[in-house]
């Protein structure tokens, strides 16, 4: 039934605007692998088993059905503990981790304590280069979530509730600083 989980969740990333059209991915470790959307499966769309697939630890042909960012996916789950990973493309995390330099530094009270910093990677969807970077940035266990440049988030977890969490906060603090920002060079402008 874990099936239902990520339809709950994908239902939820996309009324809460972190997600759009077939943009995102969740997925859930398994005792063989992982369970992932499929290709081309909406995250607000998934309504039955058929909309996900377990791939194993290892590329294999059935890999073919599975979302592109599978393989950023399996690296996640093989390099660290975590047993959810949820990817979205929260807006404003996408737009400061075009403004920053490798990192973004929330600047609000929740953000800052729950986060730290929120690294930012480098990477081509599905690319080589941006698992290699996920797993040097989750591999240590400090980090809960990273922003991978112009593209979108990954929030790891023990639970798909908690990348949730970590992927809103990570939304919630790119724009306070987003607009702190703005506000600040608006204010010394005069």
């Amino acid at each position: 039934m874990m099936w239902r989980d990520i339809a709950y969740w994908g239902k939820k990333l996309a009324a809460s605007g972190l997600v759009s059209s077939r943009f995102g991915n969740i997925s859930v470790r398994t005792e063989r692998g992982l369970l992932i959307k499929k290709t081309g499966v909406m995250l607000d769309s998934i309504e039955s088993a058929g909309d996900v697939i377990e791939v194993g630890m290892e590329p294999s042909p059935a890999d073919r059905e599975a979302s592109s960012e599978t393989s950023s996916h399996r690296a996640i789950y093989r390099a660290t503990d975590a047993m959810a990973i949820i990817h979205a493309h929260p807006q404003f995390a996408i737009v400061e981790s075009l403004l920053c330099e490798g990192e973004i530094r929330p600047l609000d009270s929740e953000g800052l304590p729950f986060l730290g910093t929120i690294p930012i990677v480098d990477g081509d969807s599905g690319s080589r280069e941006l698992y290699d970077n996920l797993i040097s940035v989750f591999s240590p266990g400090k980090y809960r979530g990273v922003v991978n440049r112009g593209h979108g988030s990954f929030a790891i977890g023990p639970d798909l509730k908690d990348c949730f969490n970590t992927t809103t906060m990570i939304e919630h603090s790119s724009k306070v600083k987003y607009f702190y920002d703005m506000a600040s060079r608006g204010k010394n402008e005069k």
